[in-house]
């Protein structure tokens, strides 16, 4: 009974480390949401000016 008791102690222990990160996570994410929020649209943002600026360069390619 003492491995199973062991066994069990420790999946409880892992379980509050992730709970923990998760909980961290969270708070860092409602506390730094705005500013995450603007980096992930001025990342999306450059991604299709960037796009769309290769797809102008190919068109005078074309013809």
């Amino acid at each position: 009974m003492k491995t199973n008791e062991n066994f069990l102690d420790s999946k409880i222990i892992a379980n509050f480390i992730i709970a923990f990160a998760l909980l961290f996570t969270a708070i860092y994410y409602f506390n730094y949401s705005e500013e995450i929020e603007e980096e992930v649209n001025m990342v999306i943002v450059n991604t299709l000016q960037d796009a769309n600026n290769s797809l102008a360069e190919q068109e005078p390619a074309r013809k």
